[in-house]
């Protein structure tokens, strides 16, 4: 059964102190002072393919999303709520799903399709070409690293992919097996939503409603592409 803890974001993420307006997100609102852009980066997608997060995706809103396709439940619950949402009537269409997997060993283009298809198969499944690439992944969108915890009865070597350590919050574990070695994959379980102008306005844990999404991503979707960063704020 995969764990899910809710990272508690800053005081600003969903409202405003000090009196100010509520945010006009029902996400998690990320405050001005923690903003960040869509990661400049360039994995390969499932047919072998480069894709560019973000020069490949002009006035799209981007959910970024990492997951692994043995992870026992909360990547598939996820998956599918987004599917359902992109396919109620109304959805803005200029939504794109990234599904980057945190286990590239495992995950090949050809196990990540078939998995991301069941969804949808306008999901874009994405390969970190090393752990690195993974690490800097998590540190450019600000998440929590994901982190192999070996079986110590098989190995006494965990190893991890890197990010913005802090482990136990808003994370989601999955057993898998990797030859005679078990270890889970624990990783940040948070939808990272950016606009079209680039900038990272909301974050959505699990669980998140669907009628938050429903109400959140026409409100990204309507930012410009070349609009500011408060435009989202």
């Amino acid at each position: 059964m995969a764990l899910v803890l809710v990272v508690l974001m800053a005081a600003a993420c969903g409202s405003r102190n000090g009196g100010e307006r509520a945010s006009r997100y029902e996400g998690l609102a990320v405050p001005a002072s923690q903003l960040r852009q869509v990661p400049q980066m360039t994995f390969a997608d499932t047919n072998g393919d480069e894709f560019r997060l973000a020069a490949d995706t002009p006035g799209q809103v981007r959910l970024v999303y990492q997951m692994f396709t043995n992870c026992p439940d909360i990547c598939g619950v996820q998956l599918a709520q987004l599917a359902s949402v992109l396919r109620r009537p109304g959805a803005p269409p200029n939504v794109q799903v990234l599904a980057v997997t945190v286990d590239p060993q495992r995950d090949t283009p050809e196990v990540l399709r078939a998995y991301l298809d069941q969804f949808s198969k306008d999901f874009v499944g994405l390969i970190p070409g090393s752990e690195q690439q993974l690490t800097d992944l998590q540190n450019a969108l600000g998440a929590l690293a994901s982190i192999k915890v070996f079986d110590t009865t098989t190995t006494a070597a965990p190893a991890s992919a890197g990010g913005d350590a802090a482990p136990d919050h808003d994370m989601a574990h999955g057993d898998m097996a990797h030859g005679d070695v078990d270890y889970d994959i624990a990783h940040d379980a948070r939808v990272f939503a950016f606009a079209p102008n680039g900038y990272g306005y909301a974050q959505y844990p699990h669980p998140t409603r669907q009628t938050q999404f429903d109400h959140d991503l026409p409100i990204l979707a309507a930012i410009a592409p070349d609009a500011p960063a408060n435009a989202g704020l």
